[in-house]
């Protein structure tokens, strides 16, 4: 992962155990670290295999620190996953963007952009 950013990527079935003890801490942990997160979320698993539950649990992180995400990167081939992130981007104050499996490079070429080396902002970046 590049500098500033954090990944998870989804493997096998997810359940909301997975959320509750592995994704939400470590997304807890950055927010009171860092305040922010660019956060890269690669989806490897069929959403059939993504338990109800779990869906519930990122939503409810999501909900709780809707400021804490700058930007949000979602990989997976799920053609339906698209739009939902752009939707999903409307409300939240950062970025949110979907790229499928093969551009997994440039989502997180894309969650970089604007940090310097030590993932700090770069001054010098103009949006």
């Amino acid at each position: 992962m590049p500098a500033g950013t954090l990944g998870f990527e989804a493997v096998g079935e997810v359940d909301d155990d997975d959320v509750e003890k592995v994704l939400a801490p470590a997304l807890r942990q950055w927010v009171a670290d860092r305040g922010k997160v660019r956060l890269l979320y690669v989806l490897g698993v069929r959403l059939h295999e993504y338990e109800g539950d779990a869906v519930s649990e990122n939503a409810k992180f999501l909900a709780r620190h809707p400021t804490s995400f700058e930007r949000v990167a979602v990989v997976s081939d799920e053609g339906w996953l698209a739009p939902a992130i752009k939707a999903l981007s409307l409300l939240l104050p950062g970025e949110a963007k979907a790229f499928p499996v093969r551009e997994l490079t440039a989502a997180k070429r894309w969650l970089a952009e604007g940090l310097d080396a030590d993932g700090s902002p770069d001054p010098e970046h103009k949006d």
